[in-house]
């Protein structure tokens, strides 16, 4: 699917310049019967009238009983609850323009009708923006075949599973996706390379509608992480959201952080709002959204937008999910819907620290023989829950104040180990007899386990004297006529400037003591030669072992 499909989904109308002028058409401003509606008092910063008041409750029942037959007018897209100019409770006729419509009553049942023009609803996507892992909130995203939406806010289960929230449009693109597809930050539009700027994959989407029906959300789900994905806007915006929702009330000051117009704050004009929306698979019908004013709250981009209430104790609260607009308005799904779908809260969990990384473990032979190569492993653990990258583990003898190596996990996930081996030599590190501490470190120093030490003793012996060489192994342990390699020989008590013997018809070439455990012997092997082979090691002072069958020729 072409990733420009969205590109003109929300656009100003052709006749915006008359905006200023032909913003409200009013009808039916009069009073209407007591007992139905009055005038509005005790107005708040958060709100002046919800759904749970008796009046509202009246008026959203004259306009849903009147819907279909007002939607059916030529030019109407869209019914909602909202106020006449001097303040009285209405029902507002959303209409895609002001020319050309149909006959409307000045009141139904009794309730003032009021003429709104909003202009064509659609689904606002393409957005910009990248930003560092964990991206912020509030920011471009979109499943890879789009261009690009907002993400609007972490979201958790009760299994603490974390997810982006956004769209169906944005994530899921339109009924079109399949779970476990990527998501991106930034979107497609705005550079997102799939897989690599991937933060999550879709978890879950309530499926659009094109049917006539009634849809309620335009929502999805992706699963993702704190390492990759933050609960706050970026430093202009609000900050983190709360985890406890608000129902949006007409009269609300409200506010959004989204991928296109950054923090915005309007307020909201309707609720309880039907509305048809228009799609790239085609019109969608919305029952009981939020309209938010003014036009300039939104635009294409910010779908997927968390609205939150701008004002008083309130301040912070979720209140939407923006999904669609136009010049005039911006439509929002209620939040608790949403939530609801899904089953998650909003996360406003405190920041994490970076990672909890600590040295589990070093593991070496109780003792060794001076002069022998000591296998080392060290094993670092990420016991925290966000992944993190590039940890340099160094091992060192303590005894001897000697670094024995440092290694590097270029990346470790949460709850993961690994496991790393060091070769600790007893005699070019200096060691002497005795007993020595090896310590495993970490470079990390903003985790809970601050550069923690994972330690173990090796005790350090004499030689024993008149020990001849033990032949354990030939790597490889074959070639074949004509060949010529390079062979490790191990085993025990060899010393420096030993020879070897491959026997006969294979020519020693060169022999590199390593250590008193390991000598590397450089041979050719004549083209006559077969057979098994038995390999012999002798030490200088004239003692010698053998390795039957150590070495074949095929």
């Amino acid at each position: 699917m072409s990733t420009s499909r969205f590109r003109s989904m929300w656009v100003p109308l052709a006749s915006g310049f008359l905006a200023v002028l032909l913003a409200f058409v009013w009808m039916g401003c009069e009073s209407s019967p007591d007992g139905v509606v009055g005038p509005i008092s005790g107005t708040t910063d958060t709100g002046v009238l919800g759904k749970a008041q008796e009046n509202v409750k009246a008026v959203m029942a004259v306009q849903d009983r009147h819907t279909d037959e007002l939607m059916a007018k030529r030019g109407v897209v869209g019914t909602a609850t909202g106020l006449t100019p001097d303040g009285r409770l209405a029902v507002l006729v959303l209409t895609s323009g002001t020319e050309n419509l149909g006959d409307f009553p000045l009141r139904v049942d009794g309730v003032p009708l009021v003429i709104r023009e909003v202009g064509e609803i659609v689904a606002l996507s393409h957005a910009t923006g990248r930003f560092d892992r964990p991206v912020p909130i509030g920011v471009s995203t979109g499943h890879p075949d789009i261009t690009a939406g907002t993400i609007g806010c972490r979201v958790k289960d009760a299994a603490g599973n974390v997810y982006a929230l956004s769209n169906n449009h944005v994530y899921a693109d339109e009924n079109q996706a399949s779970i476990g597809d990527n998501v991106l930050q930034p979107g497609a539009f705005d550079g997102g390379v799939d897989p690599a700027d991937a933060i999550g994959t879709l978890s879950d989407f309530e499926p659009i509608k094109f049917d006539g029906s009634n849809n309620t959300i335009d929502a999805a789900i992706a699963l993702s992480s704190t390492a990759d994905l933050g609960n706050a806007t970026p430093s202009d915006g609000y900050g983190t959201p709360k985890s406890t929702s608000v129902a949006a009330s007409v009269g609300m000051r409200v506010m959004k952080y989204g991928g296109t117009t950054g923090l915005t704050k309007g307020r909201v004009d309707a609720i309880n709002a039907t509305v048809d929306v228009g799609y790239s698979s085609g019109v969608a019908r919305f029952v009981n959204q939020i309209i938010i004013r003014p036009g300039g709250f939104s635009s294409g981009g910010d779908s997927g937008s968390l609205i939150v209430a701008e004002r008083g104790s309130d301040k912070g609260k979720p209140v939407g999910l923006l999904f669609a607009g136009s010049f005039f308005v911006t439509v929002a799904n209620p939040i608790d819907a949403v939530l609801t779908r899904f089953d998650v809260t909003v996360d406003e969990s405190a920041a994490e620290p970076l990672t909890d990384v600590s040295v589990t473990g070093v593991s070496a032979p109780a003792s060794v023989v001076q002069g022998n190569v000591v296998s080392v492993d060290v094993t670092v653990e990420n016991v925290g829950n966000q992944g993190v990258g590039s940890i340099d583990v160094t091992l060192k003898d303590l005894t001897d104040n000697v670094v024995i190596g440092t290694q590097t996990v270029t990346s470790l996930a949460a709850g993961a180990s690994a496991t790393l081996t060091y070769s600790w030599d007893t005699e070019t590190e200096g060691s002497s007899i005795g007993i020595h501490t090896l310590e495993g470190r970490h470079n990390l120093a903003d985790d809970n386990n601050t550069n923690d030490a994972g330690t173990t003793t090796v005790s350090v012996n004499e030689p024993t004297g008149g020990t001849g060489p033990v032949v354990s192994a030939c790597d490889p342990a074959s070639g074949n006529p004509g060949d010529r390699l390079l062979v490790a020989v191990t085993g025990s008590n060899f010393q420096d400037g030993a020879t070897v013997d491959f026997g006969d018809r294979i020519a020693v070439q060169d022999v590199t003591f390593i250590s008193s455990m390991k000598l590397d012997v450089r041979i050719k092997i004549h083209r006559r030669a077969s057979g098994s082979r038995d390999v012999t090691v002798t030490n200088p002072d004239g003692q010698s072992g053998t390795k039957a069958g150590c070495f074949s020729v095929d």
